[in-house]
């Protein structure tokens, strides 16, 4: 059983630029004090493991690959990226999945999401986190 985890949603439709982070939404729903949000970044608190889901519906605005990758304190998670290539007026269904380690001393750590390749608006966004 889990110590802490956060549910959060966006359904507001932002567009986000290349290279842009992508808003987390709304909290939803919160259990504990390991796991906060903080604006468009989610605050892992104390050591441990921390398992990620993260599942977009995206509307890029030009014909190519789209992609989304979650980051750590600003740097990209090994295997933590999804991407697509869509058709002008396509859909890009994208899903991440992945462990985020915070080592011994390390007080927290920041978690966010880059949209890559295509200018997207993002139709749909969720986000759970959850301190192993």
């Amino acid at each position: 059983m889990s110590k802490s985890a956060i549910y959060t949603t966006n359904v507001s439709a932002p567009t986000v630029a290349v290279g842009g982070i992508v808003p987390f939404g709304t909290t939803t729903r919160r259990y504990g004090c390991n796991i906060r949000q903080d604006g468009n970044a989610i605050t892992l608190c104390g050591q441990g493991y921390y398992l990620v889901n993260i599942s977009a519906t995206l509307a890029p605005t030009a014909a190519g690959t789209v992609s989304l990758t979650a980051q750590k304190d600003g740097v990209a998670i090994i295997g933590a990226t999804s991407s697509q290539t869509v058709a002008a007026a396509g859909i890009a269904n994208l899903d991440i999945t992945a462990i985020v380690r915070n080592a011994c001393g390390c007080e927290s750590s920041l978690l966010s999401l880059i949209l890559g390749g295509v200018e997207s608006v993002v139709n749909n966004l969720a986000v759970t986190v959850e301190k192993l």
